[in-house]
């Protein structure tokens, strides 16, 4: 894999922790597997009405899922199911280009690198999966 999958900023955003924590009774909550490398994390949520007040996360996993498993949680607030899923496949789209001039929201752009990494792309996906269905369990 290309050295610059892990570099700067995709390490930095790895590094993150403001929102890697577990919480006392979330809203909302749901674990989701990687099978092909085994990255897991839990994703906890805080709701205000249908939306997302605060996302936090646990992971277990590659520099990629945790980069976007914190790159996320940065921008989740005020997300609902819809927004979030449009995100997701903003950013699968943008993952199957080249990795330049797409109609992709610069958060997202520090993923360029790994869109010639096929296999890693589920790494990044993996959190937005984990998030859409905890927002669909209205159990929690």
């Amino acid at each position: 894999m290309d050295k610059n999958v892990y570099d700067d900023p995709i390490l930095q955003w790895a590094n993150r922790s403001d929102h890697l924590c577990t919480i006392e009774d979330p809203d909302r909550q749901a674990m989701a597997t990687n099978p092909l490398c085994g990255d897991r994390i839990t994703i906890q949520l805080t709701m205000d009405g249908d939306t997302i007040g605060h996302m936090y996360y646990q992971v277990r996993g590659c520099i990629l899922c945790k980069a976007s498993c914190a790159n996320l949680a940065s921008i989740a607030e005020g997300l609902d199911y819809d927004r979030l899923q449009a995100l997701r496949d903003s950013l699968a789209e943008f993952l199957k280009s080249s990795g330049d001039d797409r109609d992709i929201i610069p958060h997202l752009r520090v993923f360029s690198p790994v869109c010639s990494h096929r296999s890693r792309h589920r790494c990044l996906l993996l959190p937005y999966d984990a998030t859409l269905k905890a927002l669909s369990d209205s159990e929690g």
